[in-house]
């Protein structure tokens, strides 16, 4: 096994790693490799590492695509500067929605182009091993940040949750390894088949989320720029509204 492990470890190296086609596919010896190293660890373990991995991150930025029905797609942009620093930014249809936060202060842009100013609990940003809190106008945990949920739920010993492995893919030019994570919505019979999954793809290097996808793709999470600073500040004073409300 170790002779066999080692082998294809140099293919790996001799060839690049992928290939170099319009598919921007993985070659063979690196989908080999990834199977192999797949039969070495477990799914759970490897969002433990993708969890720690995360508590070293400084930023990152996380493109949230949710489609809402045929021809309608939501997109929400949010740049994290950790530990307290937090844009978001939403575009549904002619709508666009943005919030800052930065510390205890969430300032959220109005239609007039001024900004109100809400208090916020420290547990609102994504950063380290907390998930954060959905932006206040949030469907579907839009600002939430789905790795570490996940990996937190894969790590309840208690919680009805499998991890399997899945396709080794390349994503804007990195490769990594999907995960298929699924468990059952809190009351459903422990047999009954419906159930949610998410399809997660770390980094084969540095264990981070590349792409996260929910069930058949009605929601996709994107992450990039990861440990690159962002320059998030709060609205001037001039376009901030007298009226101070608190988040709940």
């Amino acid at each position: 096994m170790k002779i066999l492990y080692s082998a294809l470890l140099v293919a790996l190296l001799a060839t690049g790693g992928c290939s170099r086609g319009k598919s921007a596919e993985p070659s063979f010896a690196a989908r080999a490799y990834a199977h192999l190293a797949t039969r070495m660890t477990t799914g759970k373990a490897e969002l433990q590492r993708m969890l720690a991995a995360r508590k070293n991150v400084s930023s990152y930025h996380m493109t949230i695509n949710l489609s809402l029905h045929p021809g309608s797609v939501m997109v929400t942009d949010i740049d994290v500067s950790c530990p307290d620093h937090e844009r978001i930014v939403t575009r549904v249809q002619d709508k666009t929605f943005e919030v800052v936060r930065v510390g205890t202060d969430g300032y959220v842009k109005q239609d007039n182009d001024q900004w109100t100013r809400q208090e916020i609990s420290p547990d609102a940003y994504p950063c380290g091993d907390k998930p954060g809190q959905p932006s206040p106008w949030a469907i579907l945990n839009e600002g939430r940040e789905m790795s570490t949920v996940l990996a937190n739920l894969a790590g309840n010993a208690s919680a009805p949750v499998t991890v399997e492995s899945g396709a080794y893919k390349m994503i804007d030019g990195a490769a990594c390894q999907e995960w298929v994570v699924s468990f059952q919505h809190p009351g459903t019979k422990e047999k009954a088949p419906a159930g949610m999954s998410y399809t997660v793809c770390l980094d084969s290097r540095d264990h981070l989320p590349h792409r996260i996808v929910m069930g058949t793709g009605g929601m996709v999470v994107t992450y990039s720029q990861w440990n690159q600073p962002f320059q998030i500040n709060p609205p001037a004073p001039a376009k901030l509204a007298a009226v101070i409300t608190k988040q709940h």
